[in-house]
């Protein structure tokens, strides 16, 4: 309950704060966001409309000033074109209009794109505690295939799931590239810092009876001293309950604590979760309230410093092409 006071307190204070900001903030010109409302290119015709698609995504997704808005948006789609390998790409800063009876803006962009760069090969070093090939595995590129940063991000994502299930829970897999400019094709190399395997030092089980307790904090994966592992903690867990027994798997939530000692984790597995009591459920309504007023205030303070931009509607004069 007292961490329900606190949170309720830390809200307070934040409304007071997006309240005296509401009544004292003054933009200065150029400080009020600006609405892109669509974004077109032209000279892309080689470039896969996935791709494409995607720099568009990324591109009205994020927040601009007005000061801002033509640096920042060609730098989001340099950064897009050049994950997919189009290294060599120039990017003209957009032409920027007025969207017709929506407010916002329309930026057109025109694109040289160059030719796209390949994957000429790929190495993975610094392996210790895995195998190499392991981790070569988890990355679906081959010579000859487009680079694809979308495919690169997910796959070291998963790289470094793989060692927290192994107890390293630091693993950082860093990336390099290779240029080759008169093949356009990239080497990739893969350098793993796999930092020191966790080992478990105590095991709490909150929300089971008794019996069952004791039976968990006795699988093998949960022994003082092994490797922490929540994949494997999880699997163990749901082999108590076998499919389509009598007793319903429950749900659970594992949290790893780090000890002051290091590389030791207390486990700490959590049955209760999903169960709120009354006091509980009246306090998450309490917070949901403040929380949607907050937003009120915020969604009110953004509305006032659009209308008090020098020039909050033409941007034809703030922009000449």
């Amino acid at each position: 309950m007292g961490r329900v006071a606190e949170i309720l307190l830390g809200v307070c204070w934040l409304l007071v704060v997006l309240s005296s900001a509401h009544g004292q903030t003054r933009p200065s010109a150029g400080s009020a966001f600006v609405t892109v409302c669509s974004v077109d290119f032209d000279g892309t015709d080689s470039i896969p409309l996935s791709v494409t698609q995607i720099a568009q995504q990324r591109i009205l997704a994020a927040a601009f000033t007005q000061s801002e808005l033509v640096s920042q948006s060609t730098g989001w789609l340099r950064k897009v074109l050049y994950s997919y390998g189009y290294m060599e790409a120039v990017v003209d800063p957009p032409s920027v209009k007025p969207a017709e009876g929506r407010g916002g803006v329309v930026l057109r962009f025109h694109v040289e794109p160059g030719e796209r760069y390949y994957i000429s090969g790929l190495a993975v070093g610094g392996t210790k505690a895995l195998a190499a090939q392991e981790i070569r595995d988890l990355i679906p590129f081959h010579p000859g295939d487009p680079v694809d940063g979308e495919k690169l991000d997910l796959a070291l994502r998963e790289i470094r799931r793989l060692y927290a299930c192994s107890g390293y829970l630091d693993a950082d897999p860093q990336l390099s590239e290779n240029y080759h400019r008169a093949t356009r094709t990239l080497f990739f190399t893969v350098q793993m810092h796999e930092g020191d395997q966790y080992n478990i030092a105590s095991v709490k089980v909150l929300g089971l009876d008794a019996a069952l307790a004791d039976k968990l904090i006795t699988l093998p994966d949960l022994q003082p001293n092994s490797a922490f592992s929540e994949c494997r903690i999880r699997e163990a867990i749901h082999s108590l309950w076998p499919a389509g027994g009598s007793s319903s798997e429950p749900s659970f939530g594992i949290r790893a604590e780090r000890q002051l000692t290091p590389q030791k984790i207390d486990v700490v597995i959590d049955f209760s979760v999903g169960q709120t009591t009354q006091e509980e459920l009246h306090a998450q309504s309490s917070l949901q309230q403040y929380w949607v007023r907050a937003e009120e205030i915020r969604c009110e303070l953004r509305e006032s410093l659009k209308r008090k931009s020098p020039t909050p509607c033409d941007f034809s004069k703030e922009w000449a092409v």
